[in-house]
């Protein structure tokens, strides 16, 4: 495979997952805005139980969206015919997206750069979601702060 198209495809599946990445943190910033109603809340009406809630279903969700990526690539990885074991794949992925880089399972040399991209798309998944949930958190302090 020449160079070009194998940057081009690292390069999309890139695109590809930080978009996934946008879109799912909006998604969910929109269902812990409406659905559970947390914007405007005064501080005496926001339950222990309902910060609960509100955090377990960020965790839930963050890593939802991070298995969901894994996936992406580790199909990404079968069509470009570097895995046939869909089970072999998706360990694979993980291990690049985590950025653990173990070294016991390989692509073939021109492909290796997509593990490379997989982890940069991991690093920013990984911090945005730090991110969010360090948002979530501290709102939720703000909301049980006395007056």
């Amino acid at each position: 495979m020449r160079l070009p198209f194998i940057l081009s495809v690292s390069l999309l599946m890139f695109l590809l997952g930080q978009t996934v990445q946008a879109i799912s943190i909006m998604f969910l910033i929109s269902v812990l805005s409406s659905q559970l109603k947390i914007r405007g809340r005064s501080p005496e009406n926001i339950s222990i139980f309902r910060g609960f809630l509100i955090l377990i279903t960020t965790l839930v969700f963050l890593l939802g969206n991070c298995i969901l990526q894994i996936a992406m690539w580790a199909i990404a990885f079968i069509q470009l015919g570097q895995f046939i074991d869909y089970q072999e794949a998706f360990y694979h992925s993980a291990v690049n997206f985590t950025t653990l880089g173990y070294g016991d399972i390989v692509m073939d040399h021109p492909w290796r750069i997509l593990g490379a991209m997989e982890a940069i798309s991991g690093i920013l998944m990984l911090g945005l979601s730090t991110a969010t949930l360090s948002n979530v958190f501290g709102r939720l302090l703000r909301l049980k702060r006395p007056s």
